[in-house]
């Protein structure tokens, strides 16, 4: 693992497959199968976001990172906009989605995204698309990222759960 130009650790295109692909059933394993309905409704012990916030934000940024992965594999170097998903949780009801409904809907998105990630050549893991926040980014890159994004919330979920 090396640094990429945004200071973060980059994985093997192998590491990365296996960690996005393996994802979704480590956390059903650690997060929801321990887990009663109860406790996934449960606001964070610590008032921030419980796993009813957690899973359907990690829905909503799925959609969008299969749309940046095959904005990089059709188009050439494409404006990958920024989101501010601030008050998500409030406009999209997340506390009003169902954890499980939410969560069988990401876990497929993600499969397409493994899927896609999968039939790409070392050419088009190299494709660039311009991110409105960190500029030039590769295919790569983007999937590094995603594998940090799902550390940075199984951790939170983890808190989450925490009495």
């Amino acid at each position: 693992m090396v640094d990429d130009q945004h200071g973060q650790v980059k994985r093997s295109r192998e590491e990365i497959l296996h960690a996005l692909e393996h994802f979704p059933t480590e956390y059903k394993r650690i997060i929801l199968d321990p887990s009663s309905k109860e406790t996934l409704l449960r606001p964070a012990f610590d008032g921030g976001w419980g796993i009813v916030e957690i899973i359907p934000h990690l829905r909503d940024w799925e959609e969008i990172y299969l749309a940046r992965a095959n904005s990089i594999l059709t188009e050439e170097r494409p404006a990958l906009p920024g989101f501010d998903d601030t008050l998500w949780s409030i406009e999209r009801d997340y506390r009003g989605q169902d954890p499980y409904e939410t969560f069988a809907a990401f876990a497929e998105l993600r499969a397409r995204l493994v899927d896609l990630l999968r039939n790409a050549s070392a050419a088009d893991w190299e494709r660039e698309g311009i991110h409105g926040y960190y500029g030039d980014i590769t295919l790569e890159w983007l999937a590094d990222h995603i594998c940090d994004h799902d550390d940075e919330h199984l951790q939170q979920s983890k808190d989450a759960l925490s009495v």
